[in-house]
C-alpha cells in the first residue's frame, strides 16, 4: 500500500566520545529509507545534541523497506 513516511530527529542522548582531545563528539544523524537518504546538520562538540530537525519525508511503496538511522 503506497503512502508517505515522515521522520523528525529531535535529540541524541549520551552519545559515545569520538574526539579524545575534547571528550566530545560532532554529532549528526543519517536517515535512510529505500534509496533516499537525508542527513541532519552537524551539532558540534556535544554528547547530548538537540537538532529538532525538519521533517524528512519518504515515499513508501508496496514493497518492504527498512528505515535506517545511523
Amino acid at each position: 500500500m503506497p503512502g508517505k513516511l515522515k521522520v523528525k530527529i529531535v535529540a541524541g542522548r549520551h552519545l559515545p566520545v569520538m574526539d579524545r582531545a575534547s571528550d566530545l563528539t560532532d554529532a549528526f544523524v543519517e536517515v535512510k529509507f529505500g534509496n533516499t537518504t537525508f542527513k541532519t546538520d552537524v551539532y558540534l562538540k556535544s554528547l547530548n545534541p538537540q537538532w529538532n530537525s525538519e521533517w524528512f519525508k519518504f515515499e513508501v511503496s508496496a514493497e518492504k523497506s527498512m528505515l535506517w538511522l545511523k
